[in-house]
């Protein structure tokens, strides 16, 4: 599976343009996918959307419309000076009938049971201040389950949304997996938007996670006649007299990923305890004596 930067899925959607895949049909799905994690994670819930200027405060104003549509009680408070996409996306909420009020002030958050964060995406460049981080800062205070759209508002700076839910769009970006937004996630979501496969090739190399399932395929099988002599030997040299757990942690990783023969070669004296099942080599020049081994 890929990980995207901000600019690489910024490519991406420029690409899914010039292919002639409208950007509004991919901000209309973006909002359902968003719309439809939030109705199964809470399904009778009262929304509070909080919708910024650009396109994830677009996809938040399509996922109010959705979930109005699926039967939740929803209020909406956005920004104002929205464009393009985002802008036809108000208007369209404004067609169905749920009004946006301004996002700021907002000083009271009773009479709800969740929030949907789609004030700001990927690619934040500096710390949220003023009113936008005293916001977040309200959000976080009221004890409300948040869902953000894409990653929590302000990550990866402080302020930052603290989330229960992330629902990651088109694809995991970075920062979806590695603290801070990892933390302040919550649970995660990646949900398809119909983006055109080849835009993708417009990201150029990425990152790859590697899944259980992908990993499994790189292991040989092992035959029913297998014994320790015949499925490999690691060879591990290390410690110390005061560093002493590497070694025998090394070993039982060793074991684990299935070899039949594991060697421990360390300085003679260090009290490093490998596992029972491996070779000890306690060696004074242990340096020449364990490579002698490999």
């Amino acid at each position: 599976m890929r990980l995207f930067s901000a600019e690489a899925m910024r490519r991406v959607d420029a690409r899914a343009v010039e292919l002639g895949y409208p950007s509004l049909l991919l901000m209309e799905a973006a909002g359902r996918a968003v719309a439809e994690a939030t109705h199964r994670l809470f399904p009778k819930a009262r929304v509070l959307v909080l919708a910024g200027k650009g396109n994830n405060g677009g996809d938040g104003l399509v996922a109010a419309r959705w979930l109005a549509e699926f039967g939740h009680p929803v209020s909406v408070r956005a920004a104002e000076g929205q464009k393009g996409d985002a802008a036809a996306m108000r208007e369209a909420l404004l067609a169905y009938g749920l009004r946006p009020e301004p996002l700021f002030p907002l000083r009271d958050l009773s009479g709800f049971d969740l929030v949907v964060d789609a004030l700001f995406g990927t690619g934040l460049t500096r710390a949220l201040a003023g009113e936008w981080a005293e916001l977040v800062e309200r959000v976080n205070a009221s004890g409300l389950p948040v869902v953000a759209v894409d990653l929590p508002s302000g990550v990866p700076f402080a302020p930052h949304v603290r989330a229960a839910a992330t629902v990651a769009l088109a694809g995991l970006k970075g920062e979806n997996l590695f603290s801070p937004g990892r933390d302040a996630g919550g649970e995660l979501w990646l949900a398809p938007i119909g983006m055109p496969p080849a835009a993708y090739e417009a990201a150029g190399e990425t990152p790859r996670l590697l899944l259980s399932d992908e990993l499994a395929g790189l292991f040989p099988e092992r035959p029913t006649n297998a014994h320790k002599g015949s499925v490999g030997r690691v060879l591990v040299a290390g410690g110390y007299a005061t560093y002493t757990g590497a070694p025998a942690l090394a070993a039982l990783g060793a074991y684990r990923a299935g070899a039949g023969l594991v060697y421990v070669a360390y300085p003679e004296g260090a009290a490093v305890q490998p596992p029972l099942e491996a070779v000890r080599i306690p060696v004074s020049t242990w340096a020449h004596e364990a490579l002698a081994l490999a």
